[in-house]
């Protein structure tokens, strides 16, 4: 949260006829479940048949991507979208070596404007299995946002991670130089429980602290963030329920405020 997807997974086991991807835990999203393996159909699998010819890597490399629906884009306990529901898809490309890229884009239903673009975030790091079990990771996430987001604090912004996740818990620390301006510091740990059949008990807290209390008008201060929540699988449809808040929830929107405290409802499906 992909900075997404912001829900930790399980590293793959080992494969003894070939080298398993690292796979990192979703860096950006609060709700979203981990992709799963795409399924090819038959032109697909040709082609990748031809592509091991000259590639035989590519055997182990996972692409996934999913289509999301939620009823509002909350990151850090603020809304993105004004409180309005989202449309997002996101796409995802996990190396055997441990290189991982993912894109993710976004619709907003606006309040006058009907459905409008909402942001676009590009992800990419490295990830790497300890013999502990532990994965630990590093990368780089950007985020563009354009008018029809409520947020005053920015609109753009780029931020450096590194992170170490395991079974059930996964923490990161971000850095940025230009979020809220003049830059900030987060660290977030994230929960992943199962609870009973294709039912999850999912968590987050999270810190942030300005590098700089005051910009412009603005004046910020340290926030934290937390989320609580459940995810129900049907297959490759997954339906999740949290309830999300921010302290002492510093003013960061444009126009009109919002409560620090929401019930997010969505709905994602892998592709």
């Amino acid at each position: 949260m992909c900075p997404n997807v912001g829900e930790p997974s399980t590293p793959a086991p080992p494969c003894s006829a070939s080298p398993a991807p690292v796979t990192a835990p979703a860096v950006r999203r609060d709700l979203r479940k981990p992709f799963r393996r795409a399924r090819g159909t038959k032109p697909r699998k040709l082609l990748l048949a031809a592509l091991l010819v000259s590639h035989p890597s590519v055997i182990a490399a996972q692409t996934s991507a999913a289509l999301s629906l939620f009823n509002d884009d909350r990151f850090r306990g603020y809304s993105l979208s004004d409180g309005r529901p989202v449309a997002i898809a996101d796409l995802s490309y996990d190396d055997p070596n441990g290189f991982y890229a993912a894109l993710s884009g976004s619709l907003v239903a606006s309040r006058r404007s009907g459905v409008r673009p909402l942001g676009l975030i590009l992800n990419a790091g490295y990830a790497k299995r300890l013999s502990s079990g532990l994965t630990i990771d590093a990368g780089i996430i950007h985020s563009e946002y354009s008018r029809y987001s409520d947020r005053a604090a920015e609109r753009s912004y780029t931020e450096g991670y590194v992170g170490v996740s395991g079974k059930l818990l996964t923490a990161r620390l971000f850095v940025s130089p230009d979020y809220l301006h003049h830059g900030s510091v987060y660290g977030e740990v994230d929960g992943n429980f199962p609870v009973a059949a294709k039912l999850r008990l999912t968590g987050h807290v999270g810190v942030l602290v300005p590098l700089s209390r005051s910009a412009y008008r603005e004046n910020y201060g340290r926030d934290i963030d937390w989320r609580i929540g459940l995810t129900r699988q049907f297959g490759r449809l997954s339906a999740q329920a949290a309830w999300t808040g921010v302290r002492p929830g510093h003013e960061l929107y444009q126009a009109r405020q919002h409560h620090r405290d929401a019930l997010i409802l969505g709905l994602t499906y892998a592709l």
